[in-house]
């Protein structure tokens, strides 16, 4: 072989090498595996029995229980109600026509309870009411049950 040849050839070895050291590399190099984000768990909310003052015709407070926070900051919560003529069903849902009792204190799991002293309006004979959460983001969450007091 001559000298050229001889320096070629190592040239391609060389090359075939560096190429080679380059595949080991990056074959040996740590996998990047992101870290999925946790699913988005909202609040689980019920409605519970509101209590009348002693003349029947005053709500003092509203209870509702949270079964589970949830991972999404919680921004607004409290009961959504109508004073209706009947127990007709309506849709109670925050931003319409119906007010809201909203709660002050932060949200903890199991009982929440707000004093409100509603007076109930005449010619109006039922009132039904729900619990809801809003979080951060503009989501409601409503309880599934609702429930009706005939007065």
């Amino acid at each position: 072989m001559t000298f050229i040849h001889r320096l070629t050839h190592r040239k391609n070895l060389f090359s075939l090498f560096g190429l080679l050291m380059i595949i080991v590399a990056v074959s040996c190099a740590p996998k990047y595996t992101p870290t999925p984000a946790p699913d988005r768990l909202l609040p689980e909310i019920q409605t519970v029995n509101a209590t009348f003052g002693p003349s029947g015709k005053v709500v003092e407070n509203f209870y509702l229980n949270f079964k589970s926070l949830g991972n999404v900051p919680i921004e607004e919560y409290g009961i959504v109600y109508a004073f209706l003529p009947d127990t007709n069903a309506v849709n109670l849902v925050i931003g319409s026509t119906y007010p809201t009792a909203k709660f002050k204190n932060a949200p903890k799991i199991g009982a929440n309870s707000e004093t409100f002293n509603i007076n109930l309006p005449s010619g109006m004979h039922a009132l039904s009411y729900r619990a809801y959460a809003k979080v951060v983001g503009g989501e409601v969450r409503y309880a599934p049950n609702r429930l009706n007091k005939t007065y």
